[in-house]
C-alpha cells in the first residue's frame, strides 16, 4: 500500500444494494464539510445523468472557489465502485497530479454491510511526497473518516424515515 493513501471502514444497518446505491451518488455537500485546512464541497458542475456508470465525468466545486474533476472509472453494482480525481485548481494541484478512490461494499452479519474506502493520491514530485505524506497520514484520513460517519447516519437516517444531515459528527 502507498504511503500516500489512507482507508477508512464503517459497517452499516442497511442491506448491500441499499447502501450501494445511497453513497455513489451522495450529494457531497452534505458528507465533505471540511477539516481543519481541508476544504469542503459547495457543488457538483458538469454532471449528465445519473452518476452509475464508468466513464461518466463531472466537477466538483470547493469551498475557496477552486474545482477538480472526477471520472468515475468503475461501477460494479452492487459491490464496488472507483473513480479518479484530477486538474485540481486549489494547492492540491501543485502537489498532485490525480487521486484515485475506490469503495467495496460487502454483505455483514445481520443485514449489515461493511464499507472500505481507500483513496490514494499520486504526486507531481518527489518534493511533493513529504507534504503529501503528512496531508494524508495527519488530515485526511479523518476528513475521510468524518465524510464516512455522515454517510453512515444518512443511510441509516433514510432508512428510519429521518433524513437530514448532521454537525455532530
Amino acid at each position: 500500500m502507498s504511503l500516500l493513501s489512507a482507508s477508512v471502514q464503517t459497517t452499516v444497518a442497511a442491506n448491500q444494494a441499499d447502501v450501494f446505491e445511497y453513497i455513489v451518488p451522495i450529494d457531497l455537500t452534505a458528507i465533505f464539510q471540511g477539516y481543519g485546512l481541508l476544504l469542503s464541497v459547495t457543488g457538483i458542475e458538469n454532471q449528465v445523468g445519473a452518476w452509475d456508470a464508468a466513464g461518466q465525468t463531472r466537477t466538483v466545486k470547493l469551498s475557496d472557489n477552486s474545482s477538480a474533476q472526477e471520472l468515475l472509472t468503475k461501477y460494479e453494482h452492487p459491490s464496488y465502485f472507483s473513480y479518479t480525481v484530477s486538474d485540481f485548481t486549489s494547492l492540491l494541484g501543485f502537489l498532485t497530479t490525480s487521486a484515485h478512490g475506490e469503495w467495496w461494499f460487502s454483505v455483514g452479519s445481520s443485514g449489515q454491510t461493511n464499507i472500505k474506502w481507500r483513496y490514494a493520491f499520486n504526486a507531481r514530485s518527489v518534493l511533493a511526497v513529504p507534504i503529501l505524506w503528512l496531508i494524508t497520514n495527519l488530515l485526511w484520513r479523518n476528513y475521510m473518516n468524518k465524510a464516512l460517519q455522515r454517510s453512515k447516519v444518512l443511510i441509516e437516517q433514510n432508512r428510519n424515515g429521518t433524513a437530514q444531515a448532521t454537525d455532530a459528527i
